[in-house]
């Protein structure tokens, strides 16, 4: 053998080693520390003197008998120190000490070894628990992967009191928090899942099934539906509580946005601004309080500001974290957000003689940009011909009106699109004629013109009544309800000359 070819062999047994080195540090690190497959749970908890206090939790409650049975569990075991800071009260009474006993128990077997990061585990009681290869939630895992014959025993320094989701701790606020409570109460109902209930008999001449009374009843809340599902255990949030003080001062600061018809403080404090300002203080994921940024993206995609100074309790809950904040200084701006309507989505036309008239178009831009938009074109078209948007919720306030409209129309040799924009009240008159009626002023669309244009002309009159107006390009909405817009092409009968078009109108609120 030559030289060079004992150098490789050299090398290569050299690696090999290493390599075997390193499995076996790796396999020592992952492996079940204490297999003893002739052994069940509880035997294996019984032999541990460190565990005779959590073990005779188990006697008395009977888990004796279950953790002794073939089905599969993973247990975490606090140590007989870490169960002396148990609440009296907690052992004293048989549903509490259940209650306890059972967020330390988990169906199936889990190895720390399962787990890259974090693991999100449902005990039996129906709560979430955290486990890492090193901790379950705030314990330490003290003794790791002890593998018996119905499943794994992990023993752990501190206990596993249950907590109580965000939602339960909302309820259970008593000095702080209370209108922000009250919202939330507020959004429980009761609904009937017919899916879930007894059909007692079917009515003969409907043919719909009779229900047993009391039966399919499902309960829900429809901030949570609408926002962040606050009782769930299967998701993580951060949520902002605020003290009654914030959260006046930020239902004040956009209230003037939400004035109804009739005018009712409660709807516009209560409902319509209260929702405004609380749909914002859900965040997706756990933030720890050493961890709070100045800022953080709610789950509805606004700013959320945050100012630690401002934070009056936390709490460390099943399904998240919960701050109580004195303050919350939300910008105007975040709030009260533009309000962008796509034209390739109407609600209607004037009417359904000229289908064959109007295109719907996905198409690039001049820049080769994506963007889909609305086209209404042909011959002999009648001159109040038109495609309505119907909106709802706008913010009571002035708008800008801005709209984009790309004029691609004859191709070749494009002409200019005279078109306008047209609001009126929802409401029908007696006739079935809209009322309040308010257009601006007919605009020049210029061959592929692509950029946002604001609408500006003279002050349009109102028809006395009317919700909404329009002076010098702006629109005004004085009550919160419904409206429809009207996109309309030239006053005109003649070929190819009411023609109109649009990508998109946006109305920027005017915050001043």
């Amino acid at each position: 053998m030559n030289l060079y070819k004992s150098r490789y062999l050299l090398v290569l047994l050299l690696i090999t080693a290493a390599l075997s080195a390193c499995k076996k540090q790796w396999d020592d690190r992952t492996a079940i520390t204490d297999q003893q497959l002739d052994k069940n749970l509880m035997q294996k908890i019984q032999e541990n003197t460190n565990l005779s206090t959590f073990a005779g939790y188990l006697t008395r409650l009977g888990y004796d008998r279950l953790l002794s049975a073939s089905k599969t569990y993973t247990v975490w075991a606090p140590d007989n120190q870490a169960l002396q800071g148990i609440d009296p009260a907690v052992v004293a009474d048989t549903a509490k000490l259940r209650l306890f006993v059972n967020n330390h128990i988990a169906n199936q077997a889990y190895l720390t070894s399962n787990v890259q990061v974090s693991l999100r585990i449902r005990t039996l009681i129906g709560k979430k628990i955290t486990f890492t290869p090193t901790l379950v939630e705030e314990a330490t895992i003290t003794s790791a992967n002890q593998y018996v014959s119905n499943g794994v025993l992990h023993i752990i320094n501190a206990t596993l009191a249950p907590k109580l989701n965000i939602s339960e701790y909302i309820r259970s606020l008593t000095t702080v928090g209370a209108l922000h409570k009250a919202y939330i109460l507020r959004q429980d109902t009761v609904l009937i899942d017919t899916a879930k209930a007894t059909v007692a008999s079917v009515d003969p001449v409907s043919g719909k099934p009779i229900l047993v009374p009391g039966t399919g009843t499902v309960s829900q809340n429809k901030y949570f539906n609408r926002v962040a599902n606050l009782a769930s255990e299967d998701s993580l949030y951060t949520y902002f509580v605020l003290t009654d003080a914030a959260y006046n001062t930020e239902r004040s600061k956009v209230s003037r946005f939400f004035t109804t018809v009739s005018g009712s403080a409660d709807t516009t404090m209560n409902i319509l601004a209260a929702y405004n300002v609380l749909k914002d203080v859900a965040v997706r994921g756990v933030i720890l309080p050493a961890n709070l940024p100045n800022f953080l993206i709610s789950v509805k995609g606004v700013e959320v500001p945050v100012n630690r100074a401002a934070i009056v309790q936390s709490y460390r809950a099943s399904n998240g974290m919960v701050y109580v904040m004195s303050s919350m200084d939300f910008k105007l701006a975040n709030k009260i957000t533009p309000i962008v309507i796509e034209a390739e989505k109407p609600s209607f036309f004037t009417n359904t003689s000229r289908r064959n008239n109007i295109q719907y178009r996905t198409k690039k831009d001049p820049s080769q940009n994506i963007y889909s938009d609305l086209l209404v074109s042909g011959s002999d078209l009648p001159s109040a011909y038109y495609a309505a948007y119907r909106l709802s919720g706008l913010y009571t306030c002035q708008y800008r009106v801005v709209w984009r409209a790309i004029n691609d129309f004859g191709y070749a040799t494009p002409t200019n699109i005279s078109q306008r924009l047209g609001f009126s009240q929802v409401t029908l008159a007696a006739d079935g004629t809209y009322t309040g009626l308010v257009s601006f002023p007919y605009t020049a669309v210029t061959p592929l013109n692509y950029s946002e244009q604001q609408l500006s002309g003279a002050p349009v009159s109102v028809v006395p009544g009317a919700t909404i107006n329009s002076t010098g390009g702006t629109l005004n909405v004085s009550k919160y309800s419904s409206v429809n817009m009207f996109l309309q092409g030239a006053a005109s009968t003649a070929l190819n000359t009411n023609i109109f078009t649009a990508d998109y109108i946006k109305l920027y609120p005017i915050l001043l």
